[in-house]
């Protein structure tokens, strides 16, 4: 089972991008979301992921999108309509428990 885990990236002030290495990284992105059978989202995210959730939905990847809380499942300005569609589910709570639910279901599904 492949997994793409999509954040933001933390460490943006220690390294410096120029266009080449940041279009070497994006080409690796694209093909890690291709590749992955699963694309985990993991809240608070950067600028980039909704683009890798763009491309997962359209891919037809399971996606599993996580928050510590429900503030970001909310009807409000918190949310994304792409968040509630069929193939995104919806994770809150303690990482380690999320992460046994993820697990346990990436293997049922072969």
């Amino acid at each position: 089972m492949n997994f793409y885990i999509s954040s933001r990236l933390n460490n943006i002030n220690q390294v410096r991008y120029s266009p080449d290495s940041l279009r070497i990284i994006g080409e690796r992105e694209c093909d890690g979301i291709k590749a992955a059978d699963i694309v985990i989202v993991i809240t608070p995210q950067g600028r980039g992921t909704h683009i890798e959730l763009g491309m997962a939905i359209a891919l037809g990847k399971r996606i599993y999108i996580y928050h510590i809380d429900d503030s970001y499942f909310k009807c409000d300005d918190n949310t994304c309509a792409f968040y509630w569609l069929p193939q995104v589910k919806q994770l809150t709570g303690e990482i380690d428990p999320v992460i046994e639910v993820i697990l346990r279901e990436s293997t049922s599904l072969g």
